[in-house]
């Protein structure tokens, strides 16, 4: 099996470039990424450096939520960036703390994403560490949308193309990647490519079912924005295994509601503003900001399926923008012979 069963054998196969200034991009708690663990294997490699978390538009950690580092750690602020260049006509900029850099590091996960296919690889940087005006222009309502833009895709799917390019522009050259509970080193495309082939990310079953239930894991679950990914990755996916009109039953707590990122208020303002199930984004003028293409993707699964989420902790905000909410766990919500979905980000059913 390729990849390495610790972070320090990965390094040690593929050590990273040296420099005098050294900075280093992880991911917010949103990502299932042991990052203490991964900074551990890299102090001998790098010295003096500096550890950024990787928030996009996403809210900034508490202190108590922070990993364990040792290295000194900052939190990215979008509005608080140097350009790079443009790429298809993004406008490339990173979080200034990456100024004056000899080398910029990217630690993160190989997982099933909705626009680049697979996170992971430049995406640390590119969007974790990105400029506001950067994020909205990659998740504009046409680039999203656009052909070969699919779960689970790499090739030929421009949205990864751009956010490789952007990470090109910003400096990164070389990240660690966890993938399957293994760990891969080295160049962003080689080690993506590498650490994607690594996964079974697929469970063929035979017949569509008329009713879903996604267990959202906690990191996923603390607010809808983050949880209606899991009912997106299954209903958008190529082969979804659910008739015209079935029910994805979301189990997810919510405790912080809509979201509190600007993204994700973003996001929550425009779900109120909309008529549910917010057809209205996918016509006319496109939605502005990063965060509101979560609308256009939950617009576009609400065109074939129905969404409740159940487990729900915090349904006021939820219900406010027409979500069926209920704090009854999904499994009680859902028909018996509901198919469960136990890992929506790791393993996803389809019809095969």
């Amino acid at each position: 099996m390729p990849g390495h069963l610790t972070p320090a054998a990965a390094i040690a196969a593929n050590p990273p470039p040296r420099g005098a200034r050294v900075r280093i991009a992880i991911p917010d708690g949103t990502r299932p990424v042991d990052v203490p663990a991964a900074l551990q294997a890299l102090r001998p490699w790098t010295g003096d450096a500096v550890a950024v978390v990787g928030l996009g538009l996403h809210r900034p950690m508490a202190p108590t939520e922070l990993p364990g580092s040792p290295y000194p750690l900052l939190q990215h602020d979008p509005d608080d960036t140097i350009p790079t260049r443009t790429v298809d006509g993004i406008p490339g900029g990173v979080s200034r703390t990456l100024a004056g850099a000899d080398v910029i590091l990217g630690v993160g996960i190989v997982e099933l994403h909705q626009y680049a296919g697979f996170s992971g690889g430049h995406k640390a940087v590119a969007v974790g560490l990105g400029a506001r005006a950067t994020i909205d222009a990659l998740h504009h309502r046409d680039r999203v949308t656009a052909p070969g833009v699919v779960l689970g895709n790499l090739d030929g799917n421009p949205f990864r193309e751009a956010v490789d390019g952007l990470g090109d522009a910003s400096g990164l050259a070389w990240v660690l990647n966890v993938a399957g509970g293994r760990w891969f080193a080295g160049e962003p495309r080689r080690v993506l490519r590498e650490a994607a082939a690594s996964l079974d990310c697929w469970l063929d079953v035979p017949v569509a079912a008329r009713a879903a239930v996604l267990l959202v894991p906690p990191r996923k679950a603390v607010n809808f924005y983050q949880a209606s990914r899991a009912a997106t990755y299954l209903g958008l996916s190529a082969r979804p295994p659910l008739v015209d009109g079935a029910t994805l039953y979301l189990d997810a707590a919510c405790p912080e509601g809509m979201g509190e990122g600007s993204g994700e208020r973003a996001f929550a303002a425009l779900a109120q503003q909309v008529p549910y199930p917010w057809a209205d984004v996918l016509t006319g003028a496109p939605p502005e900001g990063g965060g509101t293409q979560r609308l256009v993707m939950l617009a576009q699964l609400l065109q074939r399926y129905r969404l409740v989420v159940g487990g729900c902790v915090n349904p006021a905000p939820l219900r406010a923008c027409g979500i069926e909410a209920h704090a009854a766990p999904a499994a009680a919500l859902a028909p018996a012979d509901a198919l469960v979905v136990a890992d929506p980000f790791g393993k996803l059913p389809r019809l095969g």
